[in-house]
Order: structure tokens, then C-alpha cells, then sequence
């Protein structure tokens, strides 16, 4: 397997763009005066190491955080990994828990398949609300911790806000350890067909970056994230890719206001382009 070293120095072009998400969930963008397109300069250095695996490197400016990890299933080891032990607000991430848990309790049956399939396939807010409350709200979270040894996962302080779930990229990855090692096979066939990222969320929201934008059709199966302005974009991109699903990617980011969603967007398309260079079939 050859894995390769990779710089990123993206001039990104962004306008600023300004989307509601208020539900119970997920935080509502404050009214803002649009402001002129710029450039944002985001130079993203990503170190990949060949066995034994080693920690990256990622520089960003400061008001830009971001966590990145990739993990090969076959070997049972990163590929890389930088900042992956830094909380983040999981936004929609907490949608993956949610469906998660349900089959773990063998509830993905009957009425409740087409909710989930929404809820994460058009990351549908008002269905997460749903099934967020009739299947225990913090419980879900609590429990999908002890199952899935989630080390820096915590519930959100307000239980009718989901997304102010906080979590890392490494627990990120946990997880989806725990679909494709430990998950009963019905289930998680259930979960990988729904972790489909249709171009257009529920909302609106154009679903197509990160790791959608940056891998062929077929072979990703994905959760995005997004939420303003709390007091910044969060704007997440996971999921599994490659042949029989082999890599674990995440790409975390926290970004400014200013650059509206749009701009953290493509910053988010360009660094899993990064990530995903040179990973071996």
C-alpha cells in the first residue's frame, strides 16, 4: 500500500450565504448583513505515514479549527489522523447515534425505516426531533457511549438540542468501527443504505461536498453536518469510503461566520480531496 504526503494551499472563493436550521437540534443562523465575496487563504499541511501510524499535521489560520483522521479497516490502523481528541458540536453527526441505537434495540422495522432513511439520508432535522425524543433523547447518547467505548462524547446539556452533542474525530471514527465490526449485519445494511447524502437535505441544504465532492459515486457512504452560528459554521464531513467500505474519513471543522457556508464547504471538499489522494484500493 503506498500512502502519500499532501499539502493543501486552498484559495477558496466564498460568498457569504445564510441558511436558518432552527429546530430543537440544530442552532439557527442570526440575521446578518450580507457581506462582499472574498478570499480566505486556508493552507492545510497533511502528513500521511506509511506503518506504524503516526500522528499528521494540519496548519490552518486560528480562526479556523479542524480535525481530520483516516482510518483503514483492513489493517486496523490510521492512515492519519491530526487533532482527532478536539470537541466539536456534532450538529447532525448525532443523527448516526440515533439510528445506531435503534438497531441496536432491533427497532429499525416497520414505520420507523422510512424516518431514518430520511433522517439521514436529507439529514431530515424534524424526524431527528422524532425519534431523538420517543427513543430516550441523553440515553441515546449515554448508551452509545458504554456500547461503543466513546472516549470524549457527551450529551447536549439542553436534551431538546441534539446537535450540541459534542464529540471528536476519534469517537467519530469509534463509531463507525462499531457499524462495520461490531453491528448485527440486518442493521447495519439498514444504516449503510440510508448513509446516502442525497444532493439536497431536507432544508435545503446542498449536501454535495467533503467527501461526496471528492469521491466517485459508489463509493462513499456518508453523514455531513452543518449548523450556524454559535458561535461559527460547524461544518462536518464522514463517512466510509472505498471498495467494501475499507476507510474510515473524517474531516471535523469549526469556521468563521464570514465566510457563510458556502466557503466552509469547499474548504471542507478540498481538504477530503487531500485526505483521500493515494489511498490504496
Amino acid at each position: 500500500m503506498t500512502l502519500v504526503g499532501v499539502a493543501v494551499a486552498a484559495l477558496v472563493a466564498v460568498a457569504v450565504v445564510f441558511h436558518s436550521v432552527g429546530t430543537e437540534g440544530t442552532a439557527t443562523a442570526e440575521p446578518a448583513k450580507p457581506a462582499p465575496s472574498s478570499q480566505v487563504s486556508v493552507p492545510v499541511k497533511v502528513t500521511t505515514t506509511v506503518k506504524p501510524p503516526a500522528p499528521t499535521t494540519t496548519a490552518l489560520p486560528a480562526d479556523v479549527r479542524l480535525a481530520t483522521a483516516v482510518y483503514d479497516l483492513k489493517t486496523d490502523a490510521f492512515v492519519n489522523r491530526s487533532e482527532v481528541d478536539t470537541p466539536f458540536a456534532a450538529e447532525s453527526l448525532t443523527k448516526l447515534l440515533i439510528a445506531m441505537d435503534l438497531g441496536m434495540a432491533g427497532k429499525l422495522t416497520g414505520d420507523t425505516l422510512p424516518k431514518v432513511q430520511a433522517m439521514l439520508a436529507t439529514s431530515d432535522d424534524q424526524t431527528a426531533n422524532q425519534l431523538w425524543t420517543s427513543d430516550g433523547s441523553t440515553q441515546i447518547v449515554s448508551r452509545s457511549v458504554r456500547s461503543m467505548g466513546l472516549k470524549a462524547t457527551t450529551p447536549p446539556r439542553d436534551p431538546g438540542r441534539w446537535g450540541d452533542m459534542t464529540t471528536t474525530a476519534a469517537d467519530v471514527v469509534r463509531i463507525y468501527q462499531f457499524l462495520m465490526t461490531r453491528m448485527p449485519a440486518g442493521p447495519r445494511d439498514i444504516v449503510l443504505r440510508d448513509l446516502t447524502a442525497l444532493p439536497r437535505a431536507a432544508d435545503g441544504t446542498d449536501q454535495d461536498f467533503g467527501i461526496t465532492a471528492a469521491v466517485p459515486a459508489g463509493q462513499w457512504w456518508v453523514k455531513q453536518a452543518w449548523a450556524c452560528c454559535r458561535p461559527a459554521w460547524d461544518v462536518h464531513t464522514t463517512g466510509l469510503v472505498g471498495p467494501g467500505q475499507r476507510y474510515i474519513v473524517v474531516a471535523m471543522s469549526q469556521q468563521p461566520v464570514a465566510g457563510g457556508f458556502g466557503g466552509a464547504a469547499k474548504v471542507m471538499t478540498e481538504v477530503a480531496r487531500r485526505l483521500v489522494a493515494g489511498l490504496a484500493s
